[in-house]
């Protein structure tokens, strides 16, 4: 009998740990078991034909918020034409109210709630060599003769051991991956927290993997040529002496592998600290769920944080520059109204994170926020991801606002590429109040076709300086205009700007720029990687470019000052955390 094990991710460059822990776990009994990764974009029937082409017996799927409505139509669809084929769901999505979902949808023959690692294997001998019964099974919702769905006496499979889980992380799986891949690596499962909103309390405490396990197969994927390495645990440094061994590790035996891991600012320390100063630049990258700086709202939703430490952890693993650093809000918490949002947000933002996450409550199925839902009259999707409409502090109005907010945050704060002008714009003109800024520049372009589809990348520009062309001073208008050059510039290697960005280059300063390269102090001074190549070499991998404002002392200090200035654009390597390249003040080389 031939058995397969379907996962649809959310994106191509997503890999998931569900099937190949399913595999590893089924070895080579019941005639081996064959993995098919596909994501929710693809072609609904060429996926249908990919499964049907494989004849198998056994068709498996693991099912998350993100893909249980393509899962419920393959599957009906896949009866249809193979109606003696057996089903089975497992995964977070189908772990609660399975029941319910499974007289909803008679295609479905078993549903698997929980850790399937231990479950799945022993239900394929059951339906292979009729060994053992589905009552004994954990977690494992069956139908009887007549069609009628059986409930197991352990409602929720749970593997006590997760040593006794083999890797995940075989030649085959390595090979799926590629280079092109995120690699999902978990060191641990659980929480020591129970935050009402997050599926991780449902399951108390916290599982480790042996060290030695970890880092071999952290060595594994690094020298598969695997880019990033994502941790899912979901409080990586709950253990402190173990989250220092795993950084020391990576920090030393890294590679050119990047390293993602969830973390709680607040259970950071000085020794945590010192160690990831001592990081490469981009070697690690942190998501750091703040949620909301209101204390009441923490409260409500049974969240243990520290604020005054998150804040002060998170400014020194930005001070240094040499990790890469994404901070997590989450809008429609108990409690939190607009004007409380809005001071959460500021808080946020003032930190300067790489990328600000503004997300939205999700009542997920098992999860306790939703159960008490009536408590704060909340109103949510009745559909994945069940996200919040409203409730009793906040309005859909307020929500589809958050929404546009959101929008701009992503496409203007987080792809990096306008950190001088929106701090100007922030700074200056909003009085460091970032959510207004937000709120307004979304409500300037709401109306303008802008909103909901994708803009060209020099667009982008043209339409925040639009924004300041019609709301401030000409003085604002001609820094932002410098402040956008530069970021441009900062970013982009065609050294062609946007329409609405207007430089001056005067006679002769191109002639002016190869004085600059053949002057051998210059190239030590600034370039010294480039020692020994000619003016007309070098050129082809640097630019000048003029400003009428000292962005550099702007930037260093907020301080505004008119005078024209000359920088020097190196694209020979952008730096690691922000992606920007590197630029130097070389006006007195010009004088």
């Amino acid at each position: 009998m031939k058995t397969v094990i379907v996962s649809l991710n959310a994106k191509y460059i997503h890999s998931s740990l569900a099937p190949w822990y399913l595999k590893a776990c089924c070895g080579e009994e019941h005639g081996g078991v064959r993995v098919l990764e596909f994501t929710i974009n693809d072609n609904m029937d060429h996926i249908l034909m990919d499964i049907y082409e494989q004849k198998a017996d056994i068709v498996a799927f693991s099912c998350y918020i993100w893909n249980i409505s393509y899962v419920l139509k393959l599957v009906a669809n896949i009866k249809k034409i193979c109606p003696g084929l057996k089903i089975i769901l497992g995964g977070p999505e189908v772990s609660f109210e399975a029941k319910e979902l499974m007289d909803c949808n008679p295609h479905i023959d078993f549903i698997i709630a929980g850790e399937g690692e231990i479950s799945f294997p022993k239900l394929l001998k059951c339906i292979h060599y009729s060994l053992g019964n589905f009552s004994e099974i954990e977690g494992l919702y069956y139908r009887d003769s007549a069609g009628r769905v059986i409930l197991p006496e352990v409602a929720i499979a749970y593997v006590k051991d997760i040593n006794d889980i083999p890797s995940p992380y075989t030649e085959e799986m390595l090979l799926s991956i590629g280079k092109s891949k995120i690699a999902y690596f978990e060191s641990s499962r659980g929480c020591p927290f129970a935050c009402s909103y997050c599926l991780s309390s449902v399951s108390k405490g916290v599982r480790f993997f042996n060290m030695e396990r970890v880092k071999s197969d952290i060595v594994r994927l690094i020298h598969a040529g695997v880019k990033q390495i994502k941790f899912v645990d979901r409080t990586f440094n709950c253990n402190k002496k173990r989250a220092l061994e795993i950084f020391s590790f990576v920090i030393e035996n890294g590679g050119d592998t990047n390293f993602h891991f969830e973390a709680a600012a607040d259970l950071f320390d000085d020794e945590v600290l010192d160690l990831l100063s001592t990081a490469p630049v981009g070697k690690i990258q942190f998501e750091i769920g703040v949620q909301t700086t209101n204390t009441d709202a923490l409260k409500a939703v049974d969240r243990k944080t520290n604020l005054d430490m998150v804040f002060y952890n998170t400014s020194k693993l930005r001070e240094k520059g040499n990790i890469h650093v994404h901070l997590d809000l989450i809008a429609g918490l108990p409690l939190e109204d607009m004007d409380s949002f809005t001071e959460s947000f500021n808080d946020v933002y003032n930190l300067e994170p790489h990328q600000l996450q503004l997300g939205f409550l999700k009542l997920l199925k098992g999860s306790k926020i939703r159960r008490e839902a009536h408590l704060h009259g909340y109103v949510f999707r009745d559909y994945p991801p069940y996200e919040i409409l409203s409730n009793k502090y906040i309005s859909f109005d307020d929500i589809a606002e958050l929404k546009g907010v959101e929008e701009f945050v992503e496409r203007y704060y987080n792809t990096g590429r306008f950190a001088g002008t929106l701090k100007y714009i922030v700074d200056k003109l909003y009085h460091s109040y970032p959510y207004i800024f937000y709120r307004d520049f979304y409500r300037y372009n709401s109306g303008r076709g802008y909103m909901r589809r994708p803009v060209a990348l020099n667009r982008l520009y043209d339409i925040i300086f639009d924004f300041v062309r019609d709301k401030f001073s000409q003085a604002d208008i001609d820094a932002v205009n410098e402040l956008l050059k530069f970021d441009f510039l900062s970013c982009d290697k065609s050294g062609s700007l946007p329409a609405n960005i207007t430089r001056t280059q005067p006679n002769g300063f191109k002639e002016t720029c190869f004085d600059f390269l053949r002057n051998e102090k210059n190239i030590q001074t600034y370039l010294p990687a480039f020692a020994g190549e000619t003016p007309k070499n070098i050129y082809k991998y640097v630019h000048f470019e003029l400003f009428t404002l000292d962005v550099s002392d702007y930037l260093k200090d907020g301080s505004i000052k008119n005078r024209k200035t000359v920088l020097l654009f190196d694209y020979s390597s952008a730096d690691k955390v922000t992606g920007r390249y590197k630029s130097y003040n070389v006006t007195d080389s010009f004088n």
